[in-house]
């Protein structure tokens, strides 16, 4: 399906391109806030290196059916060495944040033994998951939920309805660098690597001293190719 969604941007007659480190970016809707996508590139640029984007075919603006999920919009998704960009962005800053997260899933695809074959990033992830349980004042979900790795939508309900991201903002503030971490461990991956470039990259070093081990060896296996 992304793969026909893909094929019909290319060739829409109100497309325009640009390219981020040779990547071509094709816009076939505008933002629907006031946006520089000129220095939103520059910053991407700037701050992640061409190497950490080898394996993305291209970038495309437009809205798409997979952004809409039970009741919930996204803004971005990473298929198919290619990332799709929802038009709704708030500024710049949502834009950059959410191209420089699907570069990270972009990359994860491929080095997932890296990541995550040892077992480290998840014992790591895990640990603070259950902290968490403990450190939140009514849970309404089972334990099990909170020691189970990947993505599940009643989780992820649980925290964006029954918790809400303000409340897990302060009460998750010593564990986890952003509530979106919690959401899965492939999450605590791209935000940890978001964070990595664009945030405070010590906070994420005491934080999680694992997640950013793993950003630094990835950084040093593509920087030796």
């Amino acid at each position: 399906m992304l793969g026909y969604i893909k094929k019909s941007l290319k060739e829409s007659q109100n497309m325009s391109q640009l390219y981020i480190h040779g990547n071509t970016i094709y816009i076939s809707q505008s933002f629907t806030n006031k946006i520089s996508i000129t220095d939103v590139i520059q910053k991407i640029e700037r701050f992640v290196p061409k190497l950490l984007m080898n394996d993305i075919d291209g970038l495309y603006v437009a809205n798409i059916d997979e952004f809409q999920r039970k009741n919930r919009s996204f803004n971005a998704m990473y298929k198919d060495r290619a990332i799709y960009i929802s038009p709704d962005q708030d500024n710049e800053i949502d834009l950059l944040d959410d191209v420089v997260h699907e570069i990270a899933h972009s990359l994860e695809e491929r080095y997932e033994d890296l990541i995550y074959d040892d077992g480290q990033l998840q014992n790591e992830f895990l640990a603070k998951r259950k902290s968490l349980y403990y450190l939140i004042d009514k849970p309404t979900a089972d334990m099990s939920l909170y020691m189970n790795p990947d993505y599940n939508i009643k989780f992820d309900d649980h925290l964006y309805s029954d918790l809400n991201y303000d409340y897990l903002r302060t009460v998750s503030s010593g564990l986890f660098y952003s509530p979106y971490a919690i959401t899965s461990l492939k999450e605590y991956w791209a935000n940890g690597f978001e964070n990595y470039l664009l945030g405070d990259r010590n906070r994420l070093k005491d934080l999680s001293p694992v997640l950013h081990e793993k950003i630094n060896e990835l950084i040093a296996l593509k920087e030796e190719y």
